[in-house]
């Protein structure tokens, strides 16, 4: 469905009157919901009508509804991790517009909302308050069993929401599986291949990331590349995150420490600082050969600094080798591993 589809989706008829019906609501069922109430109920809602009191709920909320979310939460603590500054996630909290006289006019719900920069943000109500608040950097809507491009999708392109992820997860939902990314261009949303709160970030990459029961090696490269784009937009890195520098310090230190400990020789130092990298490439996920070892003619020369980078910043064991011989390759006097005389 292209943004053209979307200029008779408004919110109401000109004249004011309730323009929502349960056909735009598709695999929702409708029920009456006061206004009295609606401060009060805990349940998921996709859209309450507050000229009719109206609500839609998804009757069941299966896993394969709630695993994706999930999913998203997990990889912007990793990105915001590797980038060095926070990511917001505020789940399916309210989203909620106000008429003139300050009742709620509607109310509706998403499946995750990030704040990429929270920061700069200040929420204080019980709600988001479309028309006052700020708007979250990424919506995510997951269509297992609905589709939002009926009339939610008209409903954020309406209220400025500058981009919404339109998933649909697995063969088993209602149509066939993938992720839309819808961005604001002007007053219409056009359809990006690729995320620009998330630079680069494709959208199969990240329906893949969403949807893996175990994250593959190419959706963990595709957020460490996309952490790194973004870190290098904002000047920041993994250092600047307060648990990964203190991670990194820990490292650092019990590698000085055991190589202090030890007969004080060249040897012992290299393999203490051998084990932090080797145990850092580890947290990350990084898979080493079983005979992967930095020995005399590898890291010789190189500083512990230059290595922890360098295990922070490799997608695999051989990008790791590449980034240690281009260092050691600037050095003179360096000796390389094919050198027979070392």
């Amino acid at each position: 469905m292209s943004a053209a589809s979307f200029d008779d989706l408004g919110t109401g008829h000109d004249d004011g009157s309730p323009a929502y019906r349960d056909e735009d609501f598709p695999g929702c069922v409708s029920f009456h919901l006061s206004a009295s109430e609606i401060d009060h109920y805990e349940g998921r809602l996709e859209f309450w009508d507050g000229a009719t009191e109206t609500a839609w709920k998804i009757p069941e909320t299966p896993i394969q509804h709630e695993g994706p979310s999930r999913a998203l939460t997990q990889l912007a603590t990793r990105i915001e991790m590797l980038r060095g500054s926070r990511i917001a996630c505020y789940g399916s909290s309210d989203l909620v517009y106000l008429d003139a006289s300050g009742r709620k006019r509607w109310l509706m719900q998403a499946d995750e909302l990030l704040y990429l920069y929270p920061d700069r943000v200040r929420l204080e109500g019980p709600a988001i308050y479309v028309d006052a608040d700020p708007l979250p950097d990424v919506v995510l809507e997951v269509d297992h069993a609905t589709d939002v491009r009926r009339r939610k999708l008209g409903i954020y392109k309406e209220s400025g929401f500058p981009e919404v992820w339109v998933l649909v997860p697995w063969e088993s939902s209602v149509r066939a599986p993938g992720l839309t990314i819808h961005a604001r261009c002007g007053a219409e949303y056009r359809e990006e291949t690729a995320s620009r709160a998330f630079p680069g970030w494709r959208t199969e990459e990240i329906h893949l990331a969403l949807t893996e029961e175990r994250w593959s090696e190419k959706a963990r490269r595709a957020v460490e590349r996309t952490a790194g784009a973004m870190g290098a937009r904002e000047g920041t890195g993994p250092e600047d995150d307060p648990l990964m520098r203190s991670y990194l310090r820990r490292v650092r230190a019990e590698a000085r420490a055991v190589g202090l400990e030890s007969a004080r020789s060249e040897h012992d130092h290299r393999e203490a600082v051998a084990q932090g990298v080797l145990a850092l490439l580890e947290v990350r996920g990084i898979e080493v050969s079983s005979d992967f070892s930095l020995n005399r003619e590898l890291a010789g020369g190189l500083t512990t600094d230059f290595l922890v980078a360098a295990a922070l910043a490799c997608t695999d064991q051989a990008d790791f080798l590449r980034r240690i011989e281009e260092r050691r390759d600037m050095h003179t006097g360096l000796p390389s591993p094919a050198d027979p005389e070392h």
